[in-house]
């Protein structure tokens, strides 16, 4: 009961900081480069799961040769990804970056659907 908790917090968690992930960037705008407010982004979420990895100590599958274009391409993608976003965010007005950020799960769920039958 007490795993079912711990996961039913950290989801709701996750979604709370999610949810601030976009004003607060959009404050911060202000005083950083788009491309380094991505970088920051970016470190923190690797403090985080560094911290994940060091509590519960698990070590995770290794990589394939036949996973790594999949590995190389979600790489390329996860810089970029953040980087563009932090520059539409720095373009647009908080109400439409709210809405397309909302969007963005929903687009999300129906590629997921559609290209990978999930």
């Amino acid at each position: 009961m007490k795993t079912k908790k711990n996961a039913i917090f950290f989801a709701i968690l996750a979604a709370a900081l999610y949810a601030v992930n976009i004003p607060m960037s959009k404050v911060l705008l202000r005083f950083v480069q788009p491309t380094m407010m991505a970088a920051f982004l970016y470190m923190g979420a690797g403090v985080g799961l560094f911290f994940c990895g060091v509590v519960t100590k698990e070590k995770g599958e290794k990589l394939t040769k036949a996973e790594l274009p999949y590995t190389v391409g979600m790489i390329v993608l996860d810089i970029a990804a953040p980087i563009l976003l932090m520059l539409g965010l720095k373009r647009t007005d908080s109400a439409n970056a709210s809405l397309l950020n909302n969007f963005e799960i929903v687009a999300t769920a129906i590629i997921a659907l559609m290209v990978f039958k999930e």
